[in-house]
Protein backbone atom coordinates (compact mmCIF):
# COMPACT_ATOMS: atom_id res chain seq x y z
CA UNK A 1 0.00 0.00 0.00
CA UNK A 2 1.27 3.71 -0.94
CA UNK A 3 -0.28 6.99 0.49
CA UNK A 4 -0.26 10.15 -0.94
CA UNK A 5 -1.34 13.56 0.81
CA UNK A 6 -2.50 16.76 -1.06
CA UNK A 7 -2.07 19.65 0.91
CA UNK A 8 -1.30 23.30 0.53
CA UNK A 9 1.98 23.28 1.87
CA UNK A 10 3.74 19.81 0.83
CA UNK A 11 7.52 19.98 0.20
CA UNK A 12 8.82 20.76 -3.47
CA UNK A 13 8.72 17.46 -5.79
CA UNK A 14 8.76 16.69 -9.44
CA UNK A 15 6.50 17.32 -12.00
CA UNK A 16 5.21 13.97 -14.29
CA UNK A 17 4.04 14.00 -17.77
CA UNK A 18 0.77 12.43 -18.19
CA UNK A 19 -2.00 11.99 -20.97
CA UNK A 20 -3.88 14.81 -19.24
CA UNK A 21 -0.87 16.94 -19.09
CA UNK A 22 1.97 17.94 -16.26
CA UNK A 23 1.18 16.62 -12.63
CA UNK A 24 1.38 18.51 -9.75
CA UNK A 25 4.92 18.04 -8.25
CA UNK A 26 4.96 14.82 -5.93
CA UNK A 27 7.37 15.04 -3.20
CA UNK A 28 8.58 11.49 -2.28
CA UNK A 29 8.31 10.18 1.32
CA UNK A 30 9.07 7.34 3.25
CA UNK A 31 5.44 6.10 2.98
CA UNK A 32 4.39 7.54 -0.55
CA UNK A 33 4.03 11.20 -1.84
CA UNK A 34 3.03 14.24 -1.05
CA UNK A 35 1.85 17.07 -2.94
CA UNK A 36 0.73 20.85 -3.30
CA UNK A 37 -2.19 20.23 -5.98
CA UNK A 38 -1.74 24.09 -7.48
CA UNK A 39 -3.58 24.23 -10.66
CA UNK A 40 -2.34 21.43 -12.71
CA UNK A 41 -5.46 19.45 -13.81
CA UNK A 42 -6.44 17.07 -11.80
CA UNK A 43 -6.52 14.16 -13.65
CA UNK A 44 -2.95 14.44 -14.40
CA UNK A 45 -1.89 14.80 -11.04
CA UNK A 46 -3.87 11.53 -9.58
CA UNK A 47 -3.19 9.46 -13.06
CA UNK A 48 0.73 10.03 -11.78
CA UNK A 49 -0.04 8.87 -8.82
CA UNK A 50 -1.94 5.88 -9.95
CA UNK A 51 0.49 5.01 -12.00
CA UNK A 52 3.27 4.96 -8.69
CA UNK A 53 0.93 2.16 -6.92
CA UNK A 54 -1.31 5.05 -4.77
CA UNK A 55 -3.79 3.08 -3.04
CA UNK A 56 -4.78 6.12 -0.59
CA UNK A 57 -5.18 9.66 -0.95
CA UNK A 58 -5.27 11.86 1.72
CA UNK A 59 -6.15 15.74 2.23
CA UNK A 60 -4.56 17.69 4.81
CA UNK A 61 -6.19 20.91 4.99
CA UNK A 62 -6.48 24.18 6.62
CA UNK A 63 -10.33 25.26 6.09
CA UNK A 64 -12.63 27.40 7.80
CA UNK A 65 -15.18 26.59 10.32
CA UNK A 66 -18.78 27.16 9.46
CA UNK A 67 -20.61 25.27 12.51
CA UNK A 68 -20.40 27.58 16.05
CA UNK A 69 -19.31 24.53 17.83
CA UNK A 70 -16.02 24.96 15.92
CA UNK A 71 -12.96 27.13 17.10
CA UNK A 72 -9.60 28.22 15.34
CA UNK A 73 -7.34 25.50 16.40
CA UNK A 74 -9.58 22.48 16.12
CA UNK A 75 -9.05 19.55 14.35
CA UNK A 76 -11.90 17.51 12.37
CA UNK A 77 -12.20 14.51 10.42
CA UNK A 78 -15.32 14.77 8.29
CA UNK A 79 -17.62 11.94 7.49
CA UNK A 80 -19.11 13.64 4.30
CA UNK A 81 -18.90 16.39 2.03
CA UNK A 82 -20.71 18.43 -0.36
CA UNK A 83 -19.38 19.76 -3.48
CA UNK A 84 -20.01 23.54 -4.29
CA UNK A 85 -17.71 23.50 -7.49
CA UNK A 86 -18.23 23.97 -11.14
CA UNK A 87 -16.35 23.59 -13.97
CA UNK A 88 -13.51 21.05 -13.17
CA UNK A 89 -12.64 17.88 -14.76
CA UNK A 90 -14.67 15.48 -12.21
CA UNK A 91 -14.08 12.13 -14.50
CA UNK A 92 -11.99 10.20 -16.20
CA UNK A 93 -14.53 8.56 -18.23
CA UNK A 94 -16.20 11.40 -20.03
CA UNK A 95 -15.82 10.25 -23.68
CA UNK A 96 -18.37 7.20 -22.14
CA UNK A 97 -21.64 7.19 -21.21
CA UNK A 98 -23.46 5.58 -17.98
CA UNK A 99 -22.13 4.42 -14.70
CA UNK A 100 -21.05 6.03 -11.62
CA UNK A 101 -18.68 5.69 -8.45
CA UNK A 102 -20.47 4.76 -5.07
CA UNK A 103 -20.40 7.91 -2.76
CA UNK A 104 -21.84 5.87 0.65
CA UNK A 105 -19.86 5.87 2.49
CA UNK A 106 -18.26 9.07 1.50
CA UNK A 107 -14.87 8.92 3.10
CA UNK A 108 -12.56 5.87 3.72
CA UNK A 109 -13.76 4.06 7.14
CA UNK A 110 -10.79 2.39 8.10
CA UNK A 111 -8.81 6.01 6.90
CA UNK A 112 -10.85 7.95 9.04
CA UNK A 113 -10.38 5.62 12.29
CA UNK A 114 -6.26 5.97 11.98
CA UNK A 115 -6.82 9.61 11.53
CA UNK A 116 -9.06 9.84 14.18
CA UNK A 117 -6.57 7.85 16.47
CA UNK A 118 -3.56 9.51 15.20
CA UNK A 119 -4.77 13.39 16.12
CA UNK A 120 -5.31 12.86 19.86
CA UNK A 121 -1.61 13.37 19.54
CA UNK A 122 -2.51 17.18 18.67
CA UNK A 123 -5.81 18.19 19.68
CA UNK A 124 -7.61 16.69 22.79
CA UNK A 125 -10.97 16.61 21.08
CA UNK A 126 -10.73 15.77 17.47
CA UNK A 127 -13.85 16.34 16.30
CA UNK A 128 -14.56 12.73 14.97
CA UNK A 129 -17.24 13.71 12.42
CA UNK A 130 -18.52 16.60 10.12
CA UNK A 131 -19.53 17.88 6.02
CA UNK A 132 -17.07 19.51 4.21
CA UNK A 133 -18.21 21.67 1.39
CA UNK A 134 -15.99 22.15 -0.83
CA UNK A 135 -15.88 25.76 -2.82
CA UNK A 136 -13.17 26.88 -5.64
CA UNK A 137 -9.92 27.20 -5.38
CA UNK A 138 -9.43 30.45 -6.79
CA UNK A 139 -10.78 32.60 -4.02
CA UNK A 140 -12.30 32.28 -0.09
CA UNK A 141 -15.59 32.51 0.27
CA UNK A 142 -17.73 35.38 1.14
CA UNK A 143 -19.68 36.02 4.19
CA UNK A 144 -22.92 35.19 2.62
CA UNK A 145 -21.48 32.43 1.31
CA UNK A 146 -20.44 30.85 4.91
CA UNK A 147 -24.06 31.13 5.98
CA UNK A 148 -25.43 29.41 3.04
CA UNK A 149 -23.14 26.42 3.63
CA UNK A 150 -23.84 26.72 6.79
CA UNK A 151 -27.72 26.58 6.35
CA UNK A 152 -27.30 23.71 3.87
CA UNK A 153 -25.78 21.47 6.42
CA UNK A 154 -22.21 22.30 5.98
CA UNK A 155 -19.67 22.66 9.55
CA UNK A 156 -16.40 23.32 7.28
CA UNK A 157 -15.25 24.80 4.20
CA UNK A 158 -12.35 24.25 1.83
CA UNK A 159 -10.86 24.03 -1.32
CA UNK A 160 -9.05 21.20 -2.05
CA UNK A 161 -11.24 18.30 -1.84
CA UNK A 162 -12.86 18.53 -4.99
CA UNK A 163 -12.40 17.42 -8.03
CA UNK A 164 -9.37 14.83 -6.08
CA UNK A 165 -11.83 12.68 -4.08
CA UNK A 166 -14.42 11.70 -7.15
CA UNK A 167 -11.11 11.07 -9.59
CA UNK A 168 -9.31 9.15 -6.72
CA UNK A 169 -12.40 7.12 -6.15
CA UNK A 170 -12.32 6.25 -9.96
CA UNK A 171 -8.95 4.63 -9.64
CA UNK A 172 -9.87 2.96 -6.43
CA UNK A 173 -7.97 4.83 -4.16
CA UNK A 174 -9.35 5.26 -0.28
CA UNK A 175 -9.79 8.90 1.06
CA UNK A 176 -9.67 10.88 3.82
CA UNK A 177 -9.68 14.36 4.76
CA UNK A 178 -7.63 16.15 8.16
CA UNK A 179 -9.05 19.36 8.24
CA UNK A 180 -7.41 22.02 10.65
CA UNK A 181 -9.68 24.80 11.37
CA UNK A 182 -7.49 28.03 10.46
CA UNK A 183 -10.44 30.41 10.40
CA UNK A 184 -13.80 31.29 10.63
CA UNK A 185 -16.45 31.05 7.35
CA UNK A 186 -16.51 34.35 5.48
CA UNK A 187 -13.18 35.39 7.81
CA UNK A 188 -9.42 35.93 6.95
CA UNK A 189 -7.43 33.61 7.84
CA UNK A 190 -5.91 33.37 11.22
CA UNK A 191 -4.12 30.59 12.49
CA UNK A 192 -2.77 27.83 9.18
CA UNK A 193 -0.90 25.06 10.31
CA UNK A 194 1.85 24.16 7.85
CA UNK A 195 3.25 20.42 6.61
CA UNK A 196 5.55 19.60 9.57
CA UNK A 197 2.08 19.56 12.24
CA UNK A 198 0.27 17.63 9.67
CA UNK A 199 2.94 15.72 8.94
CA UNK A 200 3.01 14.14 12.65
CA UNK A 201 -0.43 12.99 12.56
CA UNK A 202 -0.65 11.73 8.94
CA UNK A 203 3.13 9.54 9.76
CA UNK A 204 0.84 8.13 12.58
CA UNK A 205 -2.44 7.32 11.80
CA UNK A 206 -0.45 5.39 8.05
CA UNK A 207 1.31 3.27 10.43
CA UNK A 208 -2.03 1.79 11.86
CA UNK A 209 -3.10 1.16 7.98
CA UNK A 210 -0.23 -1.04 7.13
CA UNK A 211 -0.82 -4.64 7.39
CA UNK A 212 0.59 -6.66 10.03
Amino acid sequence: MTLAVLCEHAPTGEAHPTPYGVSAPLAAQAWGFACAPAYADPRATLHALHERGVTHVWLAENVAALSPLLEVGDWLIPDDYIDGTRGQHYTFFSEQAGGYVQQVPAFDPASRAALLTAAVAVAPRPFRRGVYACVSRDRLETPAEALFWGRAGAHIVGRTLSPFLTLARERQMAVAVLAHIGRMGGEPAAVAVQWGSFAAVLEAAWTQIQPT
